[in-house]
Order: structure tokens, then C-alpha cells, then sequence
């Protein structure tokens, strides 16, 4: 075989097996990903992964979140992960990691009253999560609910009021549904110029 045919050959198959290793290193990356985020997303990883978590686990369980006469159970990712976007996804993780500094920093400090350090915080917690609902139009909410979907004849008459109002004023959930899953510290906020919420628990 002439020479020139030989080196064609070798330079052909050394670019076949880097195109290999990419698309074999394209495909672990994707999968581990998938893997990752699927394994993260799920109830059990929420609430008995980080002991922090404990706390606001408890109050979610007397939520109409975790049982109600549907049997529909919406759990921690249903509302904290973003869906159907997986760049956001992906981005909401990654920011996620960031989490684990606080976590790992809290146990080497010795601080063992975590329960009195998330309270202090829960305000600010909270608001960060309602400016976040408040910005997307509580994407999250809508996940499960929709004003299309509201049988709004079912309601009572005071949630049909506040349904409609909320509608015409273009209003979104986080607006009125604050305290809905977990302890309602909205009532804490010195704003009083803010939209009045109301618990639905």
C-alpha cells in the first residue's frame, strides 16, 4: 500500500477516534446529568438528604401540598425546580451547589442550633422566593394550575372574588398565596403596602 494512501488512513481513523471520544465523552456528560438531576429531584432527597431541610419538611406535611382529598401530592421540586427548560434547569442546580457551603460550613463551626439559624433567616428565604415566583409569573404554580383549568363555580364565594380580581388586575399566584406550604412569616414583612395575602391551608 503506497505511503501517501497509509498516512491518509492513520489521519482519517486518529480523527474518527477523537470524534469518538467526544461523542462518547458527549454522551456520559448528558446521561450523568440526567442521572443527577432526576436523582435530585424527588422528595426524599429534599427533605432527608440536608438536615436543614427537616424543618421546613414539617410544616410541608400539614400542607394541602402533601395531602388532599385529590391524593395529588405536589413535592419540593414541583415548586422549587423549573420544568420543561433545561438550561434553567441546569442553571437552577448549578446555583443549588452553592447551597452545600452553607450546609458543610454550619456542621464545622460547631453551630448545632441550625433550627435558630434557619429561622432568623426565613424571612429573607421567603422573599427571595417570592421575588423569584413574582418575576416569572409563579412559572411554577402553573405547572399544575392554570386559570383555564379553574372551575371557578366551585369555589367558594370569597375565592371566586379574589380569583376574578387577581385575573383582571393581572395579578399572579405568589401574590395572594403566600404561607401556603410553609409557615406564613409574610405576616412579619414591614411592607404593609403589599397586596394582602391569605393561607389557604
Amino acid at each position: 500500500m503506497p505511503a501517501a494512501i497509509l498516512k491518509l488512513l492513520k489521519s482519517k481513523l486518529l480523527y474518527i477516534g477523537v470524534a469518538g471520544v467526544f461523542f462518547v465523552g458527549g454522551i456520559g456528560t448528558v446521561l450523568s446529568y440526567m442521572t443527577a438531576v432526576d436523582y435530585t429531584n424527588h422528595l426524599q432527597f429534599c427533605a432527608f438528604t440536608c438536615h436543614e431541610m427537616s424543618f421546613p419538611y414539617e410544616e410541608y406535611k400539614k400542607s394541602k401540598h402533601y395531602m388532599n382529598q385529590y391524593g395529588v401530592r405536589a413535592a419540593c421540586p414541583d415548586c422549587h425546580v423549573i420544568h420543561n427548560a433545561w438550561p434553567k434547569t441546569f442553571m437552577a442546580k448549578l446555583l443549588a451547589t452553592g447551597e452545600l457551603y452553607t450546609h458543610f460550613l454550619g456542621r464545622m463551626s460547631g453551630d448545632v442550633d441550625q433550627q435558630k439559624v434557619f429561622e432568623q433567616d426565613r424571612l429573607m428565604l421567603a422573599q427571595n422566593v417570592w421575588a423569584h415566583f413574582k418575576e416569572n409569573d409563579s412559572r411554577e404554580c402553573r405547572n399544575c394550575h392554570s386559570w383555564d383549568a379553574m372551575a371557578l363555580a366551585s369555589q367558594s364565594t370569597r375565592a371566586q372574588g379574589q380569583h376574578d380580581f387577581a385575573l383582571k388586575k393581572g395579578m399572579t399566584c405568589i401574590d395572594c398565596h403566600k404561607g401556603i406550604t410553609h409557615k406564613p412569616v409574610h405576616q412579619a414583612q414591614e411592607d404593609q403596602t403589599a397586596p394582602q395575602s391569605f393561607d389557604i391551608n
